[in-house]
């Protein structure tokens, strides 16, 4: 199975068979990690003019949280930061003419102009991005060894926060990470590791000041045909965010996000896939986490 195979059950699948993404009803009402109310939805955040960091290791991985990124930056005119850790070489050229001088090169401008399209600051690196097919991905730790032979992607994530000082960041989910790409949830790892320490003051960090990033989400992939698989994201929802609010004027998020596929050229099967799917990012569920104390090891083996 590819990765456009993966997206489709993801997805057509699941429109095909009419069901509702993520939980019944409407909006869930935003709680805390602990389960207590939280007073400040995300929306509210964003109005406050909260800093916000995106960190995914794919060109193009923006689709799924982007939503709240048009909103953020859009909407609300925030600082947005990208912080891409692969240049997504071992995808696929969907290109005709093919991809000169290589895949990497060609995504790389890709993310450039999908970054331009948001507003966001673009910090794009060049980690080892696992070749397809799926079932030749290395595990998850062995990837993190592979990611660490070429730098510190704890230290570089930390790094970046201090520079930025986000007040939000949002990345995947740490044990499955929405289609179940181990770089996914390697990422997300990375980058609750590195929050823990940009904060600590003891720790030699490049990038200026120790920072806390005050609020910390995962978006999550609940669609409920894959919760009957085993292979959606695990709960719980803490906040599910209304994309069909504006991003622009008479363009809501959802089609912002739509419209900012189109960057991603190479990948125009995958992307095409979310575009004709449009209804199923109108509502996004996130789960808040306290990365102090839900602590997910970048070096801990993935369940078999």
């Amino acid at each position: 199975m590819n990765r456009r195979e993966f997206m489709k059950i993801s997805l057509v699948a699941t429109a095909a068979a009419n069901l509702p993404v993520g939980l019944p009803g409407c909006a869930v009402v935003p709680v805390k990690p602990d389960g207590s109310p939280e007073t400040l939805p995300l929306d509210d955040m964003l109005a406050q003019g909260a800093r916000v960091m995106w960190c995914a290791p794919h060109p193009d991985d923006e689709c799924f949280p982007g939503g709240i990124l048009a909103r953020a930056s859009k909407y609300h005119k925030n600082p947005l930061y990208f912080l891409i850790l692969t240049h997504g070489e071992g995808g696929e050229c969907g290109l005709a003419r093919g991809c000169n001088p290589d895949l990497s090169t060609v995504r790389g401008k890709e993310m450039e102009e999908a970054a331009g399209i948001y507003g966001a600051e673009l910090q794009h690196e060049h980690f080892f991005n696992a070749p397809l097919p799926v079932e030749s991905f290395p595990p998850r730790h062995e990837i993190f060894e592979i990611w660490k032979r070429h730098k510190d992607p704890v230290g570089l994530i930390a790094k970046a926060i201090r520079s930025f000082k986000p007040d939000l960041l949002i990345t995947f989910h740490p044990d499955w990470g929405a289609t179940g790409h181990p770089e996914h949830q390697l990422t997300s790892r990375c980058a609750t590791a590195a929050i823990r320490l940009a904060a600590d003051s003891s720790a030699k960090v490049a990038g200026g000041e120790p920072h806390r990033v005050e609020r910390v989400y995962y978006v999550l992939n609940r669609v409920n045909l894959l919760i009957l698989l085993g292979r959606a994201d695990p709960g719980p929802v803490t906040e599910t965010f209304d994309a069909t609010l504006e991003a622009e004027p008479g363009v809501s998020c959802v089609d912002f996000m739509v419209h900012a596929t189109q960057a991603h050229r190479t990948q125009h099967k995958d992307m095409g896939t979310v575009r004709s799917n449009r209804s199923l990012f109108k509502e996004l569920d996130l789960r808040q986490v306290d990365p102090f104390g839900e602590i997910s090891d970048p070096a801990e083996a993935a369940d078999s």
